[in-house]
């Protein structure tokens, strides 16, 4: 059976039947960021070595970035004080309950505390801060992992940016790489072994038991 390569072999009982199901592997799709097809920017964003960089200089308003990413008015306000210009980058995915969405990032700043800039992504109508300047430090830098998984069926926005706060002036910036979407193991039928009803397995089962009794009788 090994050698046949089979993954997460489960076998699973129900009142009138035995089956062997298969689990196939987990599937990851790799979310092309190369030459940003099937992406939309907004405001200053650039495409290199399969990564991309989102500027917040040279962005357009909070408002704008809202509108593009299909979030609610003023969500952006919810993460910080102040947003005021940016930019960002959306895709469309579709994905089933429990698919795994993952990605690298960094974020960078060159500004200063009180001038909270920050950025996130967004999924649908949630957006989700991933760093801001209160977090790195004046003048730092952070670089990640996120993961999120869907609980829901559906096609999805999925949206990156990065916001100025307070002024418009000094830069901060998103990089975002190795955007994938891991499609969780789904059981396939593989063969069904019998087919026998509760009766049938019953009296198979007592059948056998007396035999073992009268031959330890002899």
């Amino acid at each position: 059976m090994g050698s046949l390569g089979w993954k997460n072999i489960l076998l699973m009982s129900g009142a009138g039947a035995t089956f062997l199901l298969s689990a196939s592997p987990s599937q990851a799709a790799v979310i092309n960021l190369y030459d940003l097809t099937g992406w939309e920017t907004i405001g200053n964003a650039s495409s290199s070595g399969g990564q991309v960089s989102l500027s917040s200089s040279g962005g357009v308003s909070r408002f704008s970035i809202e509108q593009f990413l299909e979030l609610p008015n003023q969500a952006l306000n919810s993460l910080n004080s102040s947003p005021t210009n940016g930019s960002a980058l959306k895709t469309t995915i579709t994905v089933n309950a429990g698919d795994v969405l993952e990605f690298d990032w960094r974020f960078s700043t060159n500004d200063y505390l009180p001038y909270n800039d920050f950025s996130f992504y967004s999924i649908g109508s949630l957006v989700t801060k991933l760093a801001d300047v209160a977090l790195v430090g004046n003048y730092g830098n952070t670089t990640s992992k996120t993961s999120y998984t869907f609980d829901q069926d559906g096609k999805y926005t999925l949206g990156f940016g990065v916001v100025n706060s307070r002024d418009t002036a000094v830069n901060s910036t998103l990089t975002v790489n190795n955007v994938l979407e891991s499609v969780k193991p789904v059981p396939e039928p593989f063969t069904i072994l019998a087919s026998l009803t509760t009766a049938g397995l019953g009296v198979a089962l007592r059948r056998k038991q007396k035999q073992a009794a009268n031959k330890s009788i002899v």
